[in-house]
């Protein structure tokens, strides 16, 4: 039997290293936080938020890597890598402005939303290299029920995720596909109802392939947190975690590839936002390590 080809790239496209495994165990957790886990000799140079590329034959799968262990019970020489599904990529929080509801196609309000946070940042740091969003279908006349928060007139700060990926699909059948192209340096994402044909999930993996598909939220290690002013979503603070695990406004020796998350905190009357601003980072930041 052929092994599979086990292959790590960082988000620059860049070859980290690659082995092979005779077998794997894989879950397709379609938005799920359950990953996989594949034991590979030791590969130098991995990291978390690498690509990683499973393929034999025409079977491929792809992921983002959460966890490197050193060592097993067999032996020294291995490593255990744990990745989830590429939809990982969007696991973040995003400023949602619900008198957008209705508004166009849900398809092209879930680009717009990817787009703004991973192509056209102002952030270019926070910007992932080769992506590519597109809708394949156009669902109008759509609401998710997103209400404002207390103070916030039209907004609310929601996982793209949870709030709004899995929502679209349950109510809509818009399901969220995503492709790794390592050969042309991209990451495809296309959005389109699960009816059109154009996107399905697939069900019939060969027999070495133990599939399930469940739909939770994920999490991962936050890197820059952006603060609003519940009262006032034009006021903003951004805090940024630096290497040696410090943190502040400054935006410099940044933590990559970048992951943000975003809060909003209210202030009584003669405190001010600077202040609860400097509150929620500290909670966010002080204790790590």
């Amino acid at each position: 039997m052929r092994p599979y080809n086990v292959e790590i790239f960082t988000q620059d496209f860049e070859m980290v290293g690659n082995t092979n495994v005779n077998e794997i165990t894989y879950k397709e957790d379609y938005l799920s936080s359950d990953g996989n886990t594949v034991t590979v000799l030791a590969l130098p140079g991995v990291k978390k938020q690498d690509y990683i590329r499973i393929s034999r034959g025409d079977e491929e799968y792809a992921g983002i890597v959460t966890e490197i262990g050193y060592g097993t019970d067999k032996s020294k020489k291995l490593q255990t890598i744990s990745y989830k599904p590429l939809m990982e990529l969007l696991n973040t929080d995003v400023l949602f402005d619900v008198d957008l509801q209705g508004q166009g196609s849900m398809e092209q309000f879930i680009c717009d939303r990817i787009k703004e946070m991973f192509i056209t940042n102002e952030d270019e740091m926070q910007n992932i290299k080769g992506l590519s969003v597109s809708a394949a279908t156009s669902t109008k006349d759509w609401s998710l029920h997103i209400t404002p928060s207390d103070k916030g007139g039209h907004y609310n700060i929601v996982n793209l995720i949870d709030s709004v990926i899995i929502p679209a699909m349950e109510k809509y059948s818009i399901l969220v596909k995503t492709k790794l192209d390592i050969q042309n340096r991209e990451v495809q994402i296309i959005v389109g109802k699960a009816a059109s044909g154009v996107i399905t999930i697939e069900s019939d993996l060969p027999n070495i392939i133990k599939k399930s598909v469940t739909i939770k939220q994920v999490s991962a290690d936050v890197n820059k947190l952006v603060i609003y002013d519940s009262s006032d979503y034009e006021k903003k603070r951004v805090y940024f975690l630096h290497p040696d695990l410090g943190y502040d406004t400054k935006d410099r020796d940044r933590i990559t590839p970048v992951v943000c998350e975003m809060q909003a905190v209210s202030h009584e009357e003669g405190s001010s936002f600077e202040s609860a601003a400097i509150s929620a980072a500290h909670n966010k930041f002080a204790n790590l390590s």
